[in-house]
């Protein structure tokens, strides 16, 4: 997810065959739109992991009801892949988060470097994707947020007198390292443990992100994994967050990111009254809901829109 930007689209026309049909959604048939829908399509994706594809059918299913004309699509995969994407003109949006764009967009660091303050890493996506010529827009950034982390079994942690990241360079000769495939070449992963805190870990593994991390990480096939902050297995006490010391990684609020194409007043308006309303312990209830209690994204998302009253 932190490859190198870059122009380039081969592949863009593989990926666009993923689009449905204007009532499509995540995984299912049913989008819980509303309204009467106007006004040219808006194609809307994700990344392939329950918390995204929620995101994208919460955001979706609001501006239908608000009568825009939303396509959501099934999740395209990698964020590098959905940024070419929407360079190619084959999506307008993804609701992504703001570090980690940046971060995406600007991996030499030429935009500022990752901060903790969400509205410090709201100024540093605006300046990566003037940077990078992305064709994009930013709406405001949500209160929620979902920052990458770096994460343990709590009886591990407890066993082995691990709190924070740099206790892990006294025993990283016993460490099996678990992350999502692109965690090899991003800034703020292998490499930046390794630059910043001098941890070079006993082996890493490659796992899908989700289910296949946490299952490793329970098993004790991995002992620490780079993960999110809103894990169903964080709130539950069953994982533990280990404090980044150094600050190597970013605040990461919910941003949506639109083609600018497709950017006019009105679709951002629409955008940020949603995000107003959104919190942290919203996405914490989500990836329960479909994570552990395997509840469709769709569902959820209409669920808590009826619940908020968005609906």
């Amino acid at each position: 997810m932190k490859h190198s930007w870059r122009r380039a689209v081969l592949g863009i026309a593989a990926v666009a065959v993923l689009t449905l049909g204007a009532a499509g959604c995540g995984d299912d048939d049913d989008d819980g739109g509303g309204g009467s829908a106007s006004g040219p399509t808006i194609t809307l994706s994700s990344q392939d992991f329950g918390e995204q594809k929620t995101l994208a059918q919460v955001y979706g299913q609001y501006l239908q009801s608000r009568g825009f004309n939303v396509e959501i699509q099934k999740p395209i995969g990698s964020r590098t892949q959905i940024f070419k994407t929407i360079d190619a003109g084959k999506l307008d949006m993804v609701i992504d988060y703001a570090g980690s764009a940046a971060s995406e967009l600007d991996p030499d660091g030429k935009a500022g470097k990752p901060s903790p303050d969400p509205d410090a890493t709201a100024t540093r996506l605006k300046e990566a994707i003037t940077l990078a010529g992305a064709p994009m827009v930013p709406a405001k950034i949500a209160e929620a947020q979902d920052a990458n982390a770096l994460v343990a079994n709590k009886t591990w942690a407890e066993e082995n007198n691990i709190t924070k990241i740099s206790d892990l360079a006294a025993i990283q000769d016993e460490v099996v390292f678990g992350g999502s495939p692109e965690c090899v070449t991003r800034a703020d992963c292998l490499p930046g443990y390794k630059s910043l805190y001098g941890i070079t870990f006993k082996d890493v593994k490659s796992l899908a992100y989700g289910p296949p991390l946490v299952e490793g990480l329970k098993s004790d096939d991995v002992q620490v994994i780079q993960y999110q902050t809103t894990g169903p297995e964080i709130a539950d006490g069953t994982f533990v967050v280990l404090e980044d010391d150094k600050g190597l990684l970013s605040a990461d609020p919910v941003v949506p990111l639109i083609r600018d194409a497709v950017a006019d007043e009105k679709l951002i308006d629409a955008l940020n009254s949603l995000s107003a309303e959104l919190k942290t312990e919203d996405l914490a209830a989500w990836n329960k809901s479909t994570d552990v209690d395997k509840e469709e994204p769709a569902d959820v998302a209409t669920a808590w829109l009826e619940d908020k009253g968005l609906d």
